[in-house]
């Protein structure tokens, strides 16, 4: 399944991280990328809590004491 994300804008985002890449490691790059933004979705998809709900985000030491 072709990635919903464009080549052009994944190459953008690459170099907008500070990387510079020869366009061919971008395309090795974007072929992964294929691969692991189904599995993203997928874990996404099954959330029924917001992001910022998530324990790692709203962990609070005092509540501890």
């Amino acid at each position: 399944m072709p990635a919903k994300l464009p080549q052009h804008d994944f190459a953008a985002l690459i170099h907008r991280a500070g990387l510079e890449l020869p366009s061919a490691e971008i395309e090795e790059l974007y072929a992964a990328w294929e691969n692991i933004e189904p599995m993203l979705d997928r874990i996404r998809g099954r959330a029924t809590r917001p992001r910022e709900a998530e324990p790692a985000t709203i962990f609070q030491p005092e509540d501890l004491a």
